[in-house]
């Protein structure tokens, strides 16, 4: 028989995000448009943050406190959560998408970027969309992402109650299932169900097994993606309590962008960026970099 999978004791850190992400269930009310706007308003140049790997991208309303009130900001999600419908086949799909979705919600440029994980992978296919159709991209912020995403994290058929944890998570549940188990999306559905009040269990089960196919399929676009070349000036916000090193980390990104990386270290495990104190950080970078008030059309 197989031994026990040993599970770390959460720390406090992790009771802080989970606390973080049920608080982002409720104020978000649900909403998975492919464009959700956390703050419209004001004549500042506007952020666009792609998803990170679980598709929502409810965890940037992190940053509103920390950027100016004239800055809209706008989190990207990924389709296949609202309705059924056909994923990307590719990251280049993905952002044609995503980059199409920013013009029409912004006509004029140049455009401004954040993404966090595998939001950072997207915020650069993204950018190098928006600069092949000759728009200017003003900022490229990656929030600790890298180029290539190592192909230890498996979209396999038997990783299924990985993805299923991972959902868990996310949403500010215990993540319980375990490899042996020999139905871990029923688990997954069990648990929801069984924790009334914190916002999964309130959705039907049709848009909640969307979760672990989305994810599966981000998996698979972002390793089989290599990325091209952007010339936006590029921000990196590394987090230095997890391997590797933060220039590890940016020797990852050379064989892929030419300019001038810069780098803002931040105190935190990667999966932590957007808590309070590290979110306050990078929040105040950015808004220090996304420029002044929009007074003319821009391409």
């Amino acid at each position: 028989m197989d031994e026990p999978r040993l599970m770390a004791l959460p720390t406090g850190e992790d009771f802080a995000w989970a606390r973080q992400r049920r608080a982002n269930v409720r104020v978000a009310g649900g909403i998975l448009d492919l464009v959700l706007p956390l703050r419209e308003g004001g004549d500042g140049p506007a952020l666009f943050c792609p998803p990170p790997l679980v598709g929502v991208s409810w965890c940037y309303l992190a940053l509103l406190p920390h950027i100016g009130p004239d800055h809209p900001v706008y989190a990207m999600q990924s389709r296949g959560l609202r309705r059924p419908e056909p994923l990307p086949v590719d990251m280049a799909e993905l952002a044609r998408d995503f980059a199409d979705q920013i013009r029409i919600t912004r006509p004029h440029g140049p455009y401004h970027l954040f993404g966090w994980s595998l939001g950072g992978n997207m915020a650069y296919a993204i950018a190098e969309e928006l600069e092949r159709r000759g728009h200017e991209v003003g900022l490229l912020a990656i929030g600790d992402a890298t180029p290539l995403l190592p192909h230890s994290i498996s979209p396999a058929d038997d990783n299924t109650w990985l993805l299923c944890d991972f959902v868990l998570r996310e949403f500010g549940y215990q993540p319980t299932i375990e490899p042996d188990e020999p139905e871990p999306v029923a688990r997954m559905l069990e648990l929801i169900r069984a924790r009334p009040g914190l916002g999964l269990d309130e959705w039907p089960d049709r848009r909640i097994l969307a979760l672990p196919r989305v994810i599966r399929n981000n998996i698979a676009i972002a390793q089989r993606h290599r990325p091209g070349r952007v010339r936006a000036p590029m921000l990196f916000f590394a987090a230095t309590r997890i391997d590797p090193d933060t220039d590890a980390k940016l020797a990852t990104w050379r064989p892929y962008y030419d300019g001038p990386i810069d780098v803002v270290e931040v105190d935190c495990k990667h999966e932590h960026m957007l808590l309070p104190e590290p979110v306050a950080r990078i929040g105040d970078e950015l808004d220090g970099r996304l420029g002044p008030n929009e007074s003319r059309p821009n391409a």
